[in-house]
């Protein structure tokens, strides 16, 4: 019996897109989110093998344990990501947070309707441009 694998077969931020257009919003902002962090993760990874000459795979797998939160404040701190690019990541990572916790309100006595559209749009939107901020960092940085 052979194991089975679960992943995801595009490319993520096309992934996500499809998600979102199939009504699958958590699944989309789930997978954008997780794409982000793990291009910050590689970001900070690149820095720490060329800048510093250390062991390719012993960094990663340190650097692969850092959550998007503080991965983006070491890349900030060591002035990879400009002031913008900080705001923009701190900020995608609370209203995604703040998202995905809304979720689980009960809408008792209709005080909490859900998520509304035009918020979670916003939020998608501002992490398609960031995960192509990213991985574009990354590029130059090779």
């Amino acid at each position: 019996m052979s194991e089975e694998f679960i992943r995801i077969k595009h490319w993520p931020t096309d992934h996500a897109e499809k998600a979102y257009k199939n009504g699958n919003y958590i699944e989309a902002l789930q997978v954008l989110h997780g794409w982000i962090e793990s291009n910050l993760q590689g970001l900070f990874h690149l820095y720490g093998v060329i800048d510093c000459n250390q062991d390719s795979k012993k960094i990663w797998d340190i650097v692969n344990q850092i959550n998007l939160i503080n991965v983006t404040k070491v890349l900030y701190i060591l002035n990879v990501l400009s002031e913008d690019e900080y705001q923009q990541s701190i900020k995608f990572n609370g209203l995604r947070n703040q998202l995905i916790h809304k979720i689980f309100h009960d809408p008792y006595e209709k005080i909490y309707t859900g998520i509304s559209k035009k918020e979670y749009d916003n939020v998608f939107k501002q992490g398609l441009k960031l995960a192509d901020i990213i991985r574009l960092k990354a590029e130059e940085k090779v």
